[in-house]
């Protein structure tokens, strides 16, 4: 193997260490889906015709006392990992749960995956591997285990096959990121330049936040000597990335060969910078799989894993216990909290609901979704003080989504309360997203304002949006009747 094929190979390897891995990926995917479906039952159970429209007297009698009697979720403290026998002995802990999921799910792809995954993290390649194509023989979609089997192949050499796995991946799921510039790398490294400039541009098309993507595309325009080129896609890679350090080489050294020294001096100052600074993070470490913070958190990932399958067989209390320990793990995982809030609410605790989804609030103060769990759930406990501080910060946060300003609207009509500032809002929210349930709302709020020539024009775009929908029928119709 020449030396530039194996430079590009190490390349790769700091690629992905310093990306997020595919389970990762996958968690984040977990929990938008997690999180979306939790809100989306919320919205839609939120309101009624039938209650929006009933009397200040009817909403009174109608109101359900707050469970305050749920408690404070207990969550296990955050223990320090100093020792090698420490994490000998966390690492057995998740062997042994990933072996009693295989032993309860038998036969299933889950539990299969989740050994591959220990196993593969433990170092444990050979074994993980009999694992995940029992995966595939089970289930033959799945582009995880394409993508994981491509690392595999990489880390043996063979490129040629790491490419082959992850085209199948890509043939399951177009748009998986990272895969196209893996394949762009690996192509880089045998020489096929041409092809691995068309595959990172993929990979940009489907993820233009991929700083490894602009930086190699970079590194091609440096070897083809096209300069300029070369600095503006490790400019964009740094855009992306501002801590990518060999994307600063590569400026320092197309800023050299353009004549600007000045600029390769800034640039290579702030490269040596850098690496001093990665140089000391990795001081008094051993290899990847022995640092401490790593550890726990992929033990954490394979409670969550272990929490929903649990989950999802019905037995609530182990999934509680699981993802109660995941979060003692790893308290900045935000899935931890998205699981235990989808239980509780699936348990009628919504109390216990709110607590967790402020914890996620914690962890992502900029995720509107978190807020809009708070909302609808303050909404169900009648705390619409809490709900409207909510919203107003789901608003703040996602002022190009209509959902704050539509079910803070919402909030005020069944409040019977700043009617004038309901309407703003409604009339906001079809500004902001001209879709049926913005048009009901503005329907509900210009008839709460004495406005029932608006209300009728509302309502009528509404059902002529969603014609089968019996509610906007039904109102459609009383306010016609009133005309």
């Amino acid at each position: 193997m020449t030396k530039d094929k194996k430079a590009g190979q190490r390349q790769i390897r700091s690629s992905r260490r310093s990306q997020p891995s595919f389970l990762a990926a996958r968690r984040r995917a977990i929990w938008a889906l997690v999180v979306a479906v939790t809100v989306c039952a919320a919205t839609a159970g939120f309101f009624s015709l039938r209650f929006l429209l009933c009397t200040d007297e009817k909403l009174q009698r109608t109101k359900q006392p707050s469970n305050q009697t749920e408690g404070a979720v207990l969550l296990p403290v955050d223990e320090a990992v100093r020792t090698e026998q420490e994490i000998a002995a966390l690492k057995k802990e998740e062997l042994e749960l990933a072996e009693k999921l295989t032993r309860e799910f038998r036969g299933s792809e889950n539990s299969l995956m989740i050994m591959g995954n220990v196993l593969n993290r433990h170092g444990n390649a050979i074994e993980a591997l009999e694992f995940y194509e029992r995966v595939l023989k089970i289930n033959p979609k799945r582009a995880d285990v394409y993508t994981v089997m491509g690392q595999f192949s990489l880390n043996e050499g063979k490129l040629a096959d790491a490419i082959g796995h992850w085209r199948k991946a890509l043939n399951i799921q177009p748009q998986l990121r990272r895969a196209h510039s893996n394949i762009g790398h690996a192509l880089m490294i045998l020489g096929r330049q041409n092809e691995s400039m068309e595959e990172l541009e993929k990979e940009i098309r489907i993820s233009p936040n991929s700083s490894l993507a602009w930086f190699l595309l970079g590194q091609i325009y440096l070897m083809q000597k096209e300069y300029e080129k070369a600095k503006e896609n490790y400019e964009a890679a740094i855009k992306v990335n501002p801590a990518y350090t060999n994307a600063y080489y590569g400026l320092a050294t197309v800023s050299a060969k353009l004549g600007d020294s000045d600029k390769a001096k800034e640039y290579s100052e702030k490269f040596k910078k850098l690496k001093a600074e990665e140089r000391k993070d990795l001081k008094g470490r051993k290899i990847l799989y022995d640092d401490i913070d790593q550890t726990k958190k992929n033990t954490a990932l394979t409670y969550i894993e272990a929490g929903q399958m649990y989950r999802d067989a019905g037995k609530f209390d182990k999934a509680e216990e699981l993802l109660k320990q995941a979060a003692g793990l790893d308290p900045e995982n935000a899935v931890c909290f998205s699981e235990l809030a989808s239980l509780y609410q699936k348990n009628g605790q919504p109390a216990k609901a709110i607590q967790m989804y402020k914890k996620i609030s914690e962890v992502e103060p900029e995720n509107p979704i978190c807020y809009a769990g708070i909302a609808m759930l303050s909404v169900q406990l009648q705390r619409f003080g809490d709900a409207e501080k909510a919203f107003r910060k789901v608003i703040k946060l996602a002022p190009k989504s209509s959902n704050g300003y539509r079910n803070l609207a919402h909030l005020y009509l069944r409040s019977n309360s700043r009617l004038a500032e309901a309407r703003q809002l409604a009339e906001k929210a079809v500004a902001v997203e001209a879709i049926a349930p913005n048009y009901f709302v503005l329907s509900l709020a210009c008839d709460r304002n004495g406005d029932t020539a608006g209300a009728f024009s509302a309502i009528k775009r509404a059902v002529e949006l969603e014609p089968g929908n019996p509610q906007y029928q039904r109102l459609y119709r009383l306010i016609q009747q009133r005309i």
